[in-house]
């Protein structure tokens, strides 16, 4: 019987060829960069959250926390017709603390929201994600 080598790489049975030391060691790289983009995919995965604040006069409101090194450009949220502001993230399970940064200054306290102290001597909202 004879043996038919598989490659990995491509995902299909070869015939008649041996790969050279060269073709082996691109073979690795792009499984490598094959995992690495997997991993890129998993990093997506989460469970989706929406995060909301109520402030019809506010120009510009961002959310910043623990999920994003407490960066406060990088999520920035948008208003609907009523004044309610929202963001949608997408988070892996675990605990996290945030906060609402409105028109330049923290928002420390939201109506029937969880808080904890921070350093700082302010809190900081909690947000769980099943």
């Amino acid at each position: 019987m004879t043996e038919i080598p598989f490659d990995n790489v491509c995902g299909r049975w070869t015939m008649g060829h041996k790969k050279t030391e060269k073709e082996r060691a691109e073979g690795d790289v792009k499984r490598e960069a094959g995992r690495k983009s997997q991993g890129h995919k998993e990093e997506k995965k989460g469970r989706k959250v929406e995060l909301r604040y109520i402030d019809p006069d506010a120009k510009e409101v961002f959310v910043a926390g623990d999920f994003n090194g407490w960066d406060t450009t990088s999520h920035p949220m948008k208003r609907d017709k009523e004044g309610v502001w929202k963001a949608k993230l997408r988070l892996p399970p675990g605990r996290y603390e945030y906060k609402f940064f409105a028109d330049g200054k923290w928002i420390h306290y939201v109506k029937g929201v969880e808080r904890v102290p921070n350093p700082f001597g302010t809190e900081n909202m909690v947000l769980w994600v099943d």
